[in-house]
């Protein structure tokens, strides 16, 4: 079931230009995909073996994680614009989850009981739409039902992390209610990160 869904406004208005839900299991290699061309945008460097580990981790276990995902029905559509992930890098295919659907974008929430925040926090680790599919209203979609969800399992707050040069996505966090938070995140990887 679409937890949203977005009409094409040139189609009959029974057919969605695309939609929302949860990720199912035959979902894992579209998500992989999609993980690795955002990653590789941000200049992480992750394997497809090393994604697999996480993806399979949260669709094993709910608790975990929770990955909505933005289907976008029949065919695999020719891109408007062909951008590799970083230069010299090749062009990912379209991803696909099953037949007659391809993923457009992605979020991913993991949950935490924090201090700061007096109870249960959502991190939103991921929010990606593929650069073909930008600018279409999938993003903030998939924001609001990043949102919904974390108010559903009981989270008292969101956080989330964007490079500081990203502008768009600062300005769309700032259009739905997040705000700044003056604090500098470090990490130190304890198994062969990638940082």
């Amino acid at each position: 079931m679409a937890l949203y869904e977005a009409r094409d406004m040139n189609v009959a208005a029974t057919k969605p230009a695309w939609s929302l839900g949860r990720a199912e299991r035959t979902d894992r290699a579209a998500l992989i995909t999609l993980l690795r061309a955002q990653f590789l945008e941000h200049d992480i460097r992750l394997t497809p073996e090393q994604l697999a580990v996480s993806v399979d981790g949260v669709l094993s276990d709910p608790s975990r994680g929770l990955f909505l995902v933005a289907r976008i029905p029949g065919p695999t559509p020719e891109p408007v614009s062909e951008r590799a992930p970083y230069p010299g890098a090749p062009i990912p295919p379209a991803p696909t989850s099953s037949p007659g659907d391809t993923l457009a974008g992605l979020a991913y929430l993991s949950f935490m009981w924090t201090l700061e925040h007096g109870g249960v926090s959502a991190w939103l680790d991921v929010l990606y739409v593929v650069p073909e599919r930008r600018s279409l209203g999938i993003g903030r979609a998939l924001l609001t039902a990043s949102l919904e969800a974390s108010q559903q399992r009981g989270c008292v707050a969101v956080d989330l992390e964007i490079e500081a040069s990203h502008a768009r996505a600062a300005n769309l966090y700032l259009r739905l209610g997040f705000r700044p938070h003056a604090r500098t995140r470090w990490v130190k990887p304890l198994r062969g990160g990638s940082y």
